[in-house]
């Protein structure tokens, strides 16, 4: 579903220009999908319909393992082994 889109104009530092030119090169895009993506990324939580994601999904895979004893054994899997 296409949404409104509105024209502006905004002023830029070089190093910003460039940065996007750079983004756009390498992702094919143009500088206006790049401004609009970063805009969504920053604004997503504030959008009214968009539900919010929790950050703890983020930890999702970083571990490795079956996970069998890590209920049961999860103080020595967090605190190490007592000496």
């Amino acid at each position: 579903m296409e949404t409104t889109k509105h024209r502006t104009q905004i002023s830029l530092d070089d190093w910003q220009y460039h940065m996007l030119l750079d983004e756009s090169r390498k992702t094919k895009k143009s500088l206006s999908q790049i401004v609009r993506d970063l805009v969504s990324e920053k604004f997503s939580r504030a959008h009214p319909g968009k539900k919010k994601k929790d950050s703890i999904y983020d930890i999702i895979g970083i571990g490795e393992g079956d996970g069998s004893s890590v209920a049961r054994d999860h103080d020595k899997y967090l605190y190490g082994t007592k000496k």
